[in-house]
């Protein structure tokens, strides 16, 4: 072929309708075993979406044991307070901390003594390693010197109110062995059933030390504190018991055996010893009755 002859190339625009229409179609044959396989696949549901919990449940239930978090409003609520509580926190600590940094730089020995009993030094072991016993005390003409008397006055006044509370607490400890002890001896009780009473009063002063005052332990003082009132009023119920029974006793004795006068038709009288006793009264209205008929 000439080079100037050159094939003639159209162009889609320029393809008849026909020429594409019977243009062959390339098909591509799937095998029977796939389409089965294809439609036999289940398909697959997409998971149902659980509703998202707030990522700071657990630790606003840590924080707030008593609350009930259920709503959006209850989580935000907590939030709020627990950064708060944070902030305020942060603050004071840097409060505290700027103070403590500053008693550290005007006095090293200070933050010294302090690191020691931190790493497990006694106050007096770390006080001793970084001050002498002639700088803790001032002489008259230093500029603390009125501040360390007045300090040291302090301290003894306070050293001689403990010494005495120490020893109140020896006397009433004796005071108590010995109560004990009667107190035991009075209601027959062994050494190990004084133990147990005294395990149970020592419980019952535990909780009310710590605050907590139960219904039993109110009931138990209640007790306690009527007994007496109680013995008396039971006291006074037999003693008036007594006397009422003594009354009802001296008037049966007083009841008059008959009327005096003779017994009419004595064989229609039932005996005595079959005959309930009258009461009181039911006698007053038998002897009016008689008085009564014989007056008639």
């Amino acid at each position: 072929m000439a080079e100037n002859e050159k094939e003639e190339v159209k162009t889609p625009e320029e393809t008849p309708a026909e020429v594409i229409a019977e243009a062959p179609v390339e098909t591509t044959e799937v095998a029977p075993e796939a389409t089965a396989q294809a439609e036999t696949v289940p398909e697959i549901e997409p998971p149902l979406s659980e509703e998202p919990k707030n990522k700071h449940a657990e630790r606003l239930a840590k924080a707030y044991p008593d609350r009930t978090l259920e709503k959006d409003e209850d989580y935000e609520k907590s939030l709020d307070d627990y950064i708060g509580e944070l902030e305020e926190y942060k603050e004071r600590g840097t409060m505290t901390n700027q103070k403590l940094i500053a008693v550290f730089e005007s006095e090293p020995q200070v933050g010294d003594v302090v690191r020691d009993m931190i790493n497990g030094s006694t106050f007096r072991e770390a006080l001793a390693r970084h001050v002498s016993p002639e700088d803790l005390t001032a002489i008259e003409g230093d500029p603390d010197y009125e501040g360390w008397t007045k300090n040291k006055t302090v301290r003894e006044e306070n050293l001689n109110k403990r010494k005495a509370r120490q020893e109140e607490y020896d006397k009433n400890l004796e005071f108590s062995q010995q109560s004990v002890e009667t107190f035991a001896k009075e209601n027959n009780m062994n050494d190990e059933s004084a133990a147990k009473f005294l395990a149970r009063f020592d419980a019952m002063l535990a909780d009310i030390n710590s605050g907590k005052i139960s219904k039993e332990i109110l009931n138990t003082m209640k007790r306690a504190w009527d007994y007496d009132n109680d013995i008396v009023q039971a006291r006074t119920q037999g003693e008036l018991a007594g006397k009422n029974k003594n009354i009802v006793a001296q008037k049966e004795a007083e009841k008059p055996k008959g009327d005096g006068l003779p017994k009419i038709g004595g064989s229609s009288e039932m005996p005595k010893a079959n005959r309930p006793a009258p009461e009181y009264i039911d006698d007053l209205i038998e002897r009016t009755n008689r008085k009564q008929a014989l007056g008639s």
